[in-house]
């Protein structure tokens, strides 16, 4: 199966846990790409940051969500600096909050500056364009 081995890092704030597990869900069932989402990966007694390390560079992209809970995490903005860093695609999810909120609560959007953010609303154009990136993707 092409792409079969094509992960995406899913970035959000602990309160916006079911929401990043639907997204995680739906980029797993509609798109075939593996995730990772540390509610679902990260076991008691793991060391995190070294998890969350191997896992953001093993990944082919990194989805954040943003929104009025996540916006101030230092982990989402650290984990979105190390996707920047490694040169993988970021795609920022809004949701509850503007483009404008964003920058008021985060002192700027950083390197999200040059990005197309998406709203949570349309987050099944964005799995249509996974879905695509997984299918070309080369086999493992």
């Amino acid at each position: 199966m092409p792409g079969r081995e094509y992960k995406v890092f899913l970035s959000h704030g602990a309160a916006d846990g079911w929401i990043a597990r639907q997204m995680a869900r739906r980029i797993r069932d509609d798109c075939g790409a593996l995730t990772f989402l540390d509610v679902e990966d990260v076991a008691s007694g793991d060391d995190f940051k070294r998890r969350i390390h191997a896992e953001v560079r093993a990944a082919g992209e990194v989805v954040a969500l943003f929104t009025p809970w996540s916006v101030r995490r230092p982990w989402v903005w650290i984990e979105v600096g190390a996707a920047w860093v490694l040169g993988l695609r970021i795609v920022a999810v809004l949701h509850g909050l503007s483009v404008e909120d964003l920058e008021e609560a985060a002192g700027g959007k950083g390197v999200l500056e040059d990005l197309h953010i998406i709203e949570l609303n349309d987050f099944e154009k964005y799995t249509s364009e996974l879905k695509t990136r997984v299918d070309e993707a080369p086999d493992a």
